[in-house]
């Protein structure tokens, strides 16, 4: 019989940020646990890194894959899927770290509620440091609209039966996370930051991308859309399962998804590049759906299924749309990220 969680990390050329993460997994009091790390051909010193911390934790229960070729972010992740021998899976950045009481709080809801999928709250934080941005959970927080793997814990039996990877051609926790979520009956959320996610903000997903890069993305983002549209016909055809708030909610996704692209996917290109960034992705969502701006959820009062800060962005960008004016607040939103840091 396997661990209770497995901890599995996607490794590649981060030999001068892993060691935070082990050693913060090394001072928890929870310990039925094994730490899977795969590596994708570091060409850092990661590996011998690794194999250090390993031969001088030999209680640690840590295994690592190596890999004899670098395959990317997206197989290597996947491998984690299919060698996982844990109850629960925790996918973790090689350069995140989690709170010192962190599996242990994780491990007391398992045995309280027995849940399919835990949400916990994750802290941006940057390379000083700092805080920058804290992702709340809300108090109704919907299954559908937790898209971030980072501090979620996953009953693993549910990736295996159903065969679910991370895919290559749309955004890689969006998808993960929704299909997971149509085979999860039960969620658990523990409203407490126990996971810290390290920004880069001169990493790729940050910085001006060339043109075939951002082209690719703008792509990727465009089939995700797409994706989340054959997800709401799903839930329609699969009526005796799902429910009228299932729909709306994966609906608000749609609207999530939209929205934060519009705003962060050319957040480092010119106006222009904005202005048709929208163009493309508001011609995608009156194809996949062209009620999309009246949805159940769209009030700032009654039930709130996702946190405020998205939702009120995305209640204020639908006000926005409907007063036709999208570019004007484009304009001053290109003036505000010059000098303030916004992210998903």
């Amino acid at each position: 019989m396997g661990p209770l969680i497995t901890i599995g990390i996607a490794s590649y050329n981060y030999g001068d940020y892993i060691l935070r993460g082990l050693n913060a997994i090394k001072k928890q009091e929870f310990t039925d646990y094994e730490i899977l790390i795969s590596d994708d051909f570091s060409s850092d010193n990661s590996v011998a890194v690794i194999k250090k911390y390993i031969k001088n934790n030999p209680d640690m229960n840590i295994r690592l894959l190596e890999s004899s070729q670098n395959n990317g972010l997206i197989s290597n992740k996947n491998r984690i899927i299919e060698n996982c021998s844990g109850e629960y899976l925790m996918l973790c950045d090689a350069d995140d770290w989690m709170s010192e009481d962190c599996l242990l709080k994780i491990a007391e809801v398992i045995k309280k509620e027995d849940p399919d999928r835990i949400f916990v709250e994750v802290a941006h934080v940057d390379e000083r440091g700092e805080i920058i941005q804290i992702e709340h959970l809300s108090d109704n927080q919907s299954k559908w609209g937790w898209n971030i793997h980072h501090g979620c814990v996953t009953r693993t039996s549910i990736l295996k039966e159903h065969n679910i990877k991370i895919q290559q051609d749309v955004i890689d926790d969006v998808y993960f996370t929704i299909e997971v979520s149509k085979y999860c009956v039960k969620i658990s959320k523990i409203l407490e930051v126990l996971y810290y996610w390290l920004v880069h903000k001169d990493s790729e997903g940050r910085k001006k991308r060339d043109s075939v890069s951002y082209k690719k993305i703008q792509q990727m983002i465009c089939n995700s859309l797409y994706y989340i549209g054959d997800s709401i016909h799903y839930i329609d055809v699969h009526t005796d399962f799902y429910t009228f708030r299932d729909k709306e909610e994966l609906r608000l996704v749609l609207l999530k998804i939209y929205y934060f692209n519009i705003l962060f996917t050319a957040q480092q290109r010119s106006l222009k590049d904005k202005w048709n960034n929208y163009k493309i992705l508001h011609g995608v969502i009156l194809e996949i759906d062209r009620n999309y701006l009246y949805n159940y959820f769209l009030s700032f009062k009654g039930i709130q299924p996702l946190r405020k800060y998205t939702l009120y962005a995305i209640i204020i960008c639908s006000y926005i749309e409907r007063a036709h004016l999208m570019n004007l607040a484009l304009i001053i939103f290109h003036v505000m990220s010059k000098f303030k840091y916004f992210d998903q």
